[in-house]
């Protein structure tokens, strides 16, 4: 869940102020402190707020631009990995140990679930394969496959926050549109959530499965470790309610079913029509 995951980052600001606070006690009555003393204990404070305002963020699901993450090119700035360190190198130590663990268990960078469609991870550059498109969930890690690929597509969410309606719409489409060319990767930090929620939409607007729910059960099928929270399934659940529309089957049959009411409608114009000429016939052979 979101919270679980935001829990790391109030852990982390909680261990920071405790630190400053030890660095305090040690300096006792003090008057002044060193210059490594005093860099030490800015640092533990910059963290210690840092990691609490990313952990409100993270409920409040906002301020993910605030990495700096590049749009076009998935590269994060060096500027964001010095004023945002004491975010970016837990992350990246955590995730360094999730994929050790993944690996040790047997669980791939990525699976692919249908032919052409494949969810993981952000170690899904060891796969060596050549992508249609990407769609990259990750706000805190570049991306490693960009030069890789023939289409690009950011929607930058935090850990276990899914990105909106309207964007799962717009990573949908265009999913679909670079399937036509080749495969297609859809892929977060671990392969979990993120990615999961993204391409059964995915799924969903080519046509695979008729609803997300099922979807879902054959992204299980082939990846055992996706899995959705609470928010991931009611983001799902408003995107089909609002979105399910655009499918191409559907829209082709509300086409049809347009045609087939134009046709209705013509063919009574017509008859009507037919019957106002008969009538008067009628009269003007009675005069």
């Amino acid at each position: 869940a979101v919270y679980g995951v935001s829990l790391k980052y109030v852990a982390l600001s909680a261990l920071s102020g405790w630190g400053a606070r030890v660095v305090l006690l040690a300096e006792g009555e003090n008057a002044t402190m060193d210059v490594a003393t005093t860099a030490l204990l800015g640092l533990l404070c910059y963290s210690s707020c840092l990691n609490g305002v990313i952990a409100i963020l993270f409920q409040l699901g906002i301020g993910m631009e605030l990495m700096g993450k590049n749009p076009s090119t998935g590269s994060v700035p060096f500027w964001s990995y010095v004023l945002f360190f004491s975010f970016h190198f837990p992350t990246w130590l955590y995730t360094s140990l999730h994929h050790l663990k993944d690996k040790a268990s047997k669980i791939p960078s990525a699976n692919e679930v249908e032919p052409g469609w494949w969810v993981g991870g952000r170690y899904a550059a060891d796969l060596g394969k050549d992508w249609a498109g990407i769609v990259d969930m990750t706000c805190e890690f570049p991306e490693a496959c960009f030069s890789r690929t023939d289409k690009y597509l950011l929607l930058p969410c935090w850990d276990g926050v899914p990105p909106l309606p309207e964007a799962l719409e717009r990573a949908a489409l265009f999913a679909t549109s670079a399937r036509a060319s080749g495969d297609v990767l859809v892929h977060c930090a671990h392969g979990r959530g993120r990615s999961t929620t993204v391409l059964c939409a995915c799924l969903v607007k080519a046509e695979l499965y008729p609803n997300w729910e099922l979807a879902l059960e054959a992204i299980k099928r082939h990846r055992k470790v996706a899995k959705l929270n609470r928010s991931m399934r009611s983001a799902l659940a408003a995107w089909q309610a609002q979105y399910m529309d655009t499918t191409p089957k559907k829209a082709a049959a509300e086409s049809e079913s347009e045609s087939d009411e134009l046709a209705a409608w013509g063919l009574g114009r017509c008859a009507r029509k037919a019957l106002q000429n008969l009538r008067l016939y009628g009269r003007s052979k009675l005069k």
